[in-house]
């Protein structure tokens, strides 16, 4: 099973010495534990790792938009990052098609949010339940019409309702099976259109204050492991915008 096989690997990785002191060696265990299981995705689709990692770097800028704190935004990062984890057990026939899914595909579709919570719950710590809970939400609306439990507004955390609207801009700015790409500008227009319905108003006001072309260009910055592991505050900063590290951060 993959996730045996994320295990085995974090197992393995926990086995050599951690360059850590004492006090950091639980951070040091998630940090490989979450590098063991991209490393399981892209042994089963790496079209999805390549995904995550940009909606990575998508989120990153967002949260920062929104002031988030250190803390918060590790958590986004993890979460964003491991968010379609639970596709390892959808079939490539499935993910792959060229054309509509079908009722019964779509719905083995559906349980991928669901799944990868298990996953995620399975192989990190419990204190990484934030972190778990953008996995399992990142597909739920605004206006309750999302899966897998119908949350509306402010049931839905913060992450997820991050996550859902760089899910989305990623998802249609690039190249699918079943359909070639729109402009970032198109994308944007999209977003725009679906707050209050899909979106959180205030994450879309914030999307909205970055511009099409500059969420273009972080589609093409390479996603370093410090980004979704614990980059400092100035890698964080040199990573992402051309402007040194700020309070925020």
């Amino acid at each position: 099973m993959l996730t045996t096989n994320a295990m085995e690997l974090t197992s393995a990785r926990q086995g050599s010495p951690s360059p850590l002191n004492h006090a950091a060696d639980s951070q040091y265990t998630i940090d490989v534990a979450i590098e063991a299981l991209g490393e399981a995705l892209n042994v089963q689709d790496s079209d999805t790792l390549a995904h995550s990692q940009r909606v990575v770097r998508y989120a990153q800028a967002l949260g920062r938009i929104l002031d988030l704190p250190d803390s918060k935004l590790l958590t986004l990062r993890r979460g964003v990052f491991l968010h379609d984890i639970g596709k390892m057990y959808v079939p490539a026939s499935i993910l792959n098609k060229p054309g509509q899914l079908s009722p019964v595909e779509w719905s083995v579709m559906q349980r991928h949010p669901v799944t990868g919570y298990k996953i995620v719950r399975s192989h990190l710590s419990l204190s990484m339940e934030e972190v778990a809970t953008i996995v399992l939400f990142h597909h739920e609306w605004y206006d309750g019409t999302g899966y897998p439990s119908g949350l509306t507004g402010e049931e839905i955390p913060l992450g997820a309702r991050i996550c859902s609207v760089v899910d989305v801009l990623d998802a249609l700015t690039s190249d699918r099976p079943y359909r070639k790409p729109v402009s970032f500008a198109e994308a944007c227009e999209l977003i725009r259109s679906e707050r209050e319905t899909h979106f959180d108003p205030i994450v879309v006001e914030a999307f909205l204050s970055i511009k099409p072309a500059r969420w273009q260009a972080f589609q093409v910055v390479a996603c370093p492991r410090q980004l979704f592991l614990h980059p400092s505050p100035a890698e964080t900063s040199q990573l992402l915008f051309d402007q040194p590290a700020v309070s925020v951060f």
